[in-house]
């Protein structure tokens, strides 16, 4: 079980989840250990929002050694180190450049942030540092920069990871429908627009108690919700986008239950704007396409390495201030999965 940290988004994030399909399926609850010895495709971008917006200071802001963001590091520590604990073989999966359709979207959320960051900074003229608590989350960036630290952290700890063409959850889709993966692992219910056969949510977050209740991964197979609705899979992107996703908002009084009923009546979403009188965006078929057919990376999935000790405790305690217990703990789990080695010591690597 994971250490406790409570991993509450803040408000605003729900936006990040795309498509919100929780009323159209089954989840069953897993262990870890039944992923052990699978690989495991995990979004890195929400993750990263998780730990910045829940490990904060008493101004709100993400946890910082000598001006600089460590909240993001310390998470992706625990994490990684855990499911290697675990036995899973995580594969981390950046974002890359989002798709013009997004655009009104991230809009959205940087003029929110703005909002925000004017109301915190009030907030600390005022001295009301319980508002500045709640709302530094909200003003929260992974900034490239940061970025950066956690692909210099996962190469490491020789954990994988890989660069999505535009977007991560759709290119760890396509992997996990490939086989390279035996899933993804993430919170954006775009997952199964994306068409990944297996979703597991709650995976980075299993065993921490959230909202005074103790989170559970659970698995969501693709296959076992398309038959229970008796919808295809290019029903199920048809309704996405009736209820709204990343690059459309949404056809207005439409949501899961309702577009569900629609879609198993009419077949699809030009039929049902033609039965109830709506008009069909301008760029469906490039949406449809976006979500059918995702750009997918090319390159092969790297295989995952031992971490060097030396560098790695460099990089942690020396030049981020990380604590002897944290660095220990996830030292330990590192080693005890045969996953740790010393400078000193050679790897096959060196023969």
């Amino acid at each position: 079980m994971l250490p406790p940290l409570a991993l509450a988004l803040e408000a605003g994030d729900d936006d990040r989840m795309g498509c919100n399909l929780r009323d159209l399926v089954s989840p069953e609850p897993i262990e870890l250990s039944d992923l052990s010895g699978k690989k495991v495709a995990v979004d890195v971008f929400l993750n990263s929002y998780q730990f910045i917006t829940s490990m904060t200071g008493p101004d709100g802001k993400p946890l910082s050694y000598e001006g600089r963001p460590v909240a993001h590091l310390m998470g992706f520590l625990d994490r990684a180190s855990m499911m290697i604990s675990e036995g899973i073989d995580p594969v981390f999966v950046f974002d890359g450049k989002p798709h013009s359709l997004k655009s009104e979207t991230l809009e959205g959320r940087r003029e929110r942030k703005v909002e925000a960051a004017s109301r915190w900074e009030s907030a600390i003229e005022a001295g009301d540092m319980e508002a500045a608590k709640k709302l530094g989350p909200q003003t929260a960036e992974y900034t490239p920069q940061m970025v950066e630290e956690t692909k210099e952290l996962f190469d490491l700890m020789g954990v994988s990871w890989i660069d999505a063409p535009m977007e991560a959850e759709g290119a760890a889709a396509v992997m996990c429908s490939r086989g390279e993966v035996a899933a993804v692992a993430s919170q954006d219910w775009d997952t199964l627009l994306y068409g990944s056969p297996v979703m597991v949510r709650n995976l980075t977050s299993h065993g921490t108690r959230r909202f005074g209740r103790v989170l559970s991964a659970e698995v969501i197979s693709l296959r076992e919700t398309l038959e229970s609705h008796q919808i295809t899979r290019e029903q199920l992107v048809d309704l996405g986008i009736m209820v709204g996703t990343d690059f459309h908002p949404g056809i207005r009084g439409i949501g899961p239950k309702t577009g569900l009923k629609l879609m198993q009546k009419h077949g699809t979403m030009e039929a049902v704007a033609e039965a109830k009188g709506f008009d069909l965006p301008d760029e469906l078929e490039d949406i449809r396409s976006l979500f059918m057919d995702h750009p997918e990376s090319g390159e092969p999935v790297p295989d995952s390495q031992s971490a060097v000790e030396e560098p790695l405790r460099k990089f942690l305690q020396d030049d981020r201030g990380f604590s002897d217990r944290r660095v220990e703990r996830a030292l330990g789990r590192l080693s005890d999965a045969g996953r740790l080695r010393s400078a000193s010591q050679p790897s096959l690597f060196d023969f």
